[in-house]
């Protein structure tokens, strides 16, 4: 008899930890879930953010469309920079977590340069004011736009997720 009072307890308590296995791995699957679908920011409202100095600007894109259709263009944020200069861009997850590229336009178009990007590569760039002269005795091309691209996801009109290519612009005031 008293096999039987034990041998019933254990059964309990097998049954017991078998039933909190189950709802601990179904509270961590309902949560995985969760954080994996939860919505992220929209393409609109992600910003890169250019220091120069002790100054810092958020950037948010100046242009954003859909495949397929027209893009609508904005104003390049403008942040000063000197000639002498530095400015450091603080490249969100959003964009580095995948692919990106950094554009860099000068005064003058021979020493313009893209950058490409892989995911988590690098979340900040910095960029130089002016450059040394390509030619001896030449002038210093100066800086005059940083463009930052990418594919973000959002959601369209009717809510549906949908690839957003994505600018980011600045302008230096050169």
């Amino acid at each position: 008899m008293a096999r039987t009072s034990s041998s019933k307890k254990n059964i309990r308590q097998i049954l017991a930890l078998v039933v909190a296995v189950v709802v601990v791995l179904g509270v961590v699957f309902a949560a995985t879930s969760w954080w994996n679908s939860r919505p992220g920011r929209q393409p609109q409202d992600v910003s890169v953010t250019a220091h120069v100095g002790d100054q810092s600007t958020d950037v948010f894109p100046y242009m954003l469309f859909e495949p397929g259709v027209e893009p609508n263009e904005g104003e390049p944020t403008v942040v000063e920079l000197g000639p002498d200069e530095k400015m450091t861009l603080d490249i969100p997850r959003e964009i580095h977590n995948h692919d990106w590229q950094l554009l860099t336009i000068y005064d003058d178009p021979a020493a313009n340069e893209q950058q490409l990007f892989a995911g988590y590569d690098s979340d900040s760039v910095t960029v130089a004011g002016s450059l040394d002269p390509l030619t001896e005795g030449g002038p210093r091309p100066r800086l005059v736009v940083v463009e930052i691209s990418s594919v973000l996801i959002g959601t369209d009109a009717s809510g549906e997720e949908t690839p957003y290519t994505t600018y980011w612009s600045i302008a230096t005031g050169a």
